[in-house]
């Protein structure tokens, strides 16, 4: 995670916060524009995010449910004023991207199926999560009928001929996609936290909600296959996973609405 450090006051923080970077280095480790994030080096540390009001609400509120089912860090406060804050504990260890990871990929691929599968076996009926799988699909042809389209990301034997291909590939097998499951939704390696190879969290649960497994199943192995540079453990990883759980039709299907998201 690149961090650069920065002055604390440069930050317009809630009274309370104020108080809590006294006295710390604070790091922007941000990688996105909808958000900042900030890593605070105090005590046992903690991590700092800022978005437009009531744009962390949900994730506040999922990082506490799964925390409480051992998948995420502590919430210590969130606060919604002019903008959101959400501040939680500094989880120990490294991404799932650090080399030393890296370099036994059968291990890891065993780590992350098997919490990405206690992630979506969650019964979730002591927690109300909003469905998210019709504004995944709404989100992607409204992507279609603007024109956009971007398969740079995906490897070539994974890339469409046409975006008319794609376009044809969502009208498909879009009412076959599930709503019951919660997903992560950004299931990639840098937001899964291990320590000396015990899983310690996911973070960053902005994308998460009930939809279908596939596409974190899908940016699991995306990620693998980016960072390991070969994609030679996909059917390891859905081996791990449990086969019984998935249809490879809808798997390969999910690039088709992510060229366009």
């Amino acid at each position: 995670m690149k961090q650069r450090l920065i002055a604390g006051e440069e930050l317009s923080l809630p009274p309370v916060l104020k108080k809590l970077l006294q006295n710390s280095l604070v790091y922007d480790s941000s990688s996105s524009a909808e958000a900042r994030v900030y890593a605070i080096d105090k005590g046992q540390g903690y991590f700092l995010k800022t978005a437009a009001k009531g744009r962390l609400a949900k994730e506040a509120a999922l990082t506490r449910y799964c925390h409480s089912k051992g998948l995420a860090t502590e919430v210590l406060d969130y606060i919604s004023g002019d903008q959101d804050w959400l501040l939680t504990a500094r989880v120990a260890g490294e991404d799932a991207s650090h080399i030393d990871y890296l370099s036994d990929p059968k291990r890891l691929c065993r780590i992350l199926a098997d919490h990405m599968l206690r992630l979506h076996s969650l019964s979730l009926s002591d927690f109300p999560v909003a469905d998210k799988t019709l504004a995944y699909i709404e989100a992607a042809e409204a992507g279609y009928h603007q024109g956009r389209f971007n398969q740079r990301f995906l490897p070539p034997q994974q890339q469409f001929r046409s975006q008319e291909e794609a376009y044809r590939q969502i009208q498909e097998l879009k009412p076959l996609l599930q709503h019951e499951t919660l997903i992560h939704g950004d299931f990639c390696l840098p937001n899964m936290i291990l320590d000396r190879w015990q899983f310690q969290s996911m973070i960053d649960w902005g994308e998460a909600g009930k939809s279908d497994r596939h596409i974190d199943l899908f940016w699991l192995i995306w990620s693998l296959q980016f960072n390991l540079k070969t994609d030679r453990y996909k059917d390891y990883v859905l081996d791990c996973y449990g086969r019984r759980h998935i249809d490879l039709d809808i798997l390969e299907s999910i690039a088709a609405f992510e060229v366009f998201a």
